[in-house]
């Protein structure tokens, strides 16, 4: 059962979305009269003070390690194991630079979070639809080549705390076919939040650790081949008791 705290927090945010829409009706229509690259800005920095309230308004903190090793002068893919529904804001709020993420198409069906997530550059992939995930994996290709940096959750679902799942190869794809580097991400405890309470939000604290860059442009084919695990093994050894 929902407790009243939730139903407030759930409140507020319906609520934040709402008065967006006007936001969202201005960054469309700049995008007729000014450069892609004067409305990405304006609309990161929208998306990314959205995504720090959402993740703050519930009391929950965000422990940082290895911004060292975040790239910034090329686009990147961030590879980040998937523990619940806060893992998009908590990264969006957290890694300092703009990303798109490679996301179920469930969330295509949310009001007003969708078009935030279509202006941000996110793709929708239905797994169950190979046809289709191929084609989003090859569009994902071509905007980081282009210089979108990109997130991909190779879980294809979330973990809810549990064991982090095998990772699909394909996703690394998106990396390989671009010669773009890996940054290996562990959400740790993001769960916590809301999917460990049957859907109530309750403060947790979030480790978030940014491992350091895999550059897939001088792998061999040998090497992408055991990329999916070594990433695997890299994220969950920074779990807490995993």
């Amino acid at each position: 059962m929902i407790n009243l705290k939730s139903i407030i927090w759930y409140t507020r945010q319906i609520i934040w979305l709402t008065n967006n829409l006007r936001e969202t009706s201005k960054v469309k229509k700049m995008l007729k009269t000014h450069s892609q690259e004067e409305c990405d800005k304006r609309i990161w920095s929208d998306a990314e003070s959205w995504a720090k309230y959402i993740v703050r308004s519930t009391g929950s903190e965000v422990e940082v390690t290895g911004k060292e090793n975040i790239i910034t002068d090329r686009p990147v893919l961030v590879v980040a194991n998937h523990q619940g529904y806060f893992d998009i804001p908590i990264l969006m709020g957290n890694m300092g630079f703009p990303i798109g993420f490679i996301a179920k198409t469930d969330l295509q069906k949310f009001p007003f979070l969708n078009d935030w997530m279509e202006l941000i550059h996110c793709l929708f992939m239905d797994r169950s639809d190979m046809k289709q995930s191929i084609k989003v994996i090859t569009e994902g290709i071509k905007q980081i080549k282009g210089g979108q940096s990109m997130v991909i959750f190779p879980e294809g679902t979330r973990s809810k705390g549990g064991p982090v799942a095998e990772f699909h190869a394909g996703s690394f794809k998106l990396a390989t076919k671009s010669k773009a580097p890996i940054i290996p991400v562990t959400i740790d405890g993001s769960y916590k939040i809301m999917e460990e309470h049957k859907g109530n939000i309750k403060k947790s604290k979030v480790y978030l650790t940014i491992h350091k860059p895999i550059y897939t442009d001088t792998l061999t084919k040998d090497e992408q081949a055991l990329l999916p695990e070594a990433v695997r093994e890299t994220i969950t050894g920074a779990i807490k008791n995993a």
